[in-house]
């Protein structure tokens, strides 16, 4: 009978020791050229590295992966047309920041209209390079990392609730501050802010601009073959791939040529972004990659749109 309670205890010491902790706590970084991903899995993207003794700010440590604080060495990017120039201020609500210039590529941050972002002068395809934002978190395994010695977990808790308590009361005085401006508005109407532009369905080609590489996804086996990753616009039908098929991708763009319909292009994506465009006419643009097994390419997209009936 008392084998019982130590063994109650013992199991909520595992579920203590396995449950992630939401602290702003220092870790340090114990090996050179260490990945930080987007997401907590080993095939994410690779935003970033870290090396020996670089010691970071982490938000969640879990039991294999510690989420961090996005250092400066981080590139991440942002849709160009949402940005306000010449203040660098997003110009509309809720624009995703990601870990690399396409949609495809993870969500790492969301800006609201007026965060400033910090361009670093490269473009890709209608999208920006920008420094990290404050709120922007990366991945690294557990592995890798070092909790220093002297570490109060208590005070690193209890740092972040007064750090989430300081948001709070910023947000609230925001929120005080924007009644105020509407209120000043009603009296006597103001400028609205510039409506961003969007830029044109076909890339303006520009000889000073430099290509800037960028790496496949880590899943895609790719062929031995020049022009890897170049650009590609293709228009079509968006079609489900017949689920008896061994198809590379869940989602394909298909063409009525030759009294049959022909495999333009797979798109490479989560399905759940492509099935509200499902059976639609489209235009897509991005990159394309020749893998194993496909007889057509398959195209990581960082634009899609839904066409007009003509276009």
């Amino acid at each position: 009978m008392k084998t019982f309670p130590a063994i109650f205890m013992r199991m909520a010491l595992v579920a203590a020791a396995a449950a992630p902790l939401q602290a702003q706590t220092p870790v340090r970084i114990t090996a050179n050229n260490v990945n930080l991903r987007a997401q907590p899995r080993l095939n994410a993207e690779v935003v970033t590295q870290a090396h020996y003794d670089e010691r970071l700010v982490a938000r969640t440590l879990g039991e294999e992966w510690i989420e961090v604080a996005a250092p400066a060495t981080a590139d991440l990017w942002i849709l160009k047309q949402y940005i306000q120039e010449p203040q660098n201020t997003i110009g509309a609500n809720r624009v995703n920041v990601r870990a690399g210039p396409g949609i495809a590529f993870t969500v790492v941050d969301t800006l609201e209209l007026g965060d400033p972002v910090e361009p670093r002068g490269e473009e890709l395809q209608g999208w920006l390079k920008i420094a990290p934002p404050p709120n922007a978190f990366l991945w690294v395994s557990r592995e890798y990392v070092e909790i220093p010695a002297g570490t109060n977990m208590a005070s690193a808790a209890e740092a972040a609730s007064a750090d989430d308590a300081e948001k709070s009361t910023a947000q609230s005085g925001k929120t005080n501050v924007r009644a105020k401006q509407a209120a000043v508005t009603a009296a006597a109407p103001v400028p609205a802010l510039p409506t961003p532009i969007v830029s044109p369905s076909v890339p303006v080609s520009d000889s000073s601009s430099r290509e800037i590489p960028v790496p496949p996804p880590a899943n895609l086996k790719l062929i031995p073959l020049a022009g890897q990753g170049r650009f590609m616009e293709v228009s079509g039908k968006l079609r489900a791939a017949p689920l008896i098929n061994e198809a590379p991708t869940r989602y394909r763009v298909v063409r009525w040529q030759n009294n049959r319909w022909q495999i333009l292009c797979h798109v490479y994506g989560e399905a759940t972004k492509f099935r509200s465009l499902q059976d639609k006419p489209v235009r897509l643009k991005g990159r394309e990659y020749w893998i194993q097994g496909a007889a057509a390419p398959v195209l990581v997209p960082d634009q899609i749109e839904e066409l007009v009936i003509g276009e």
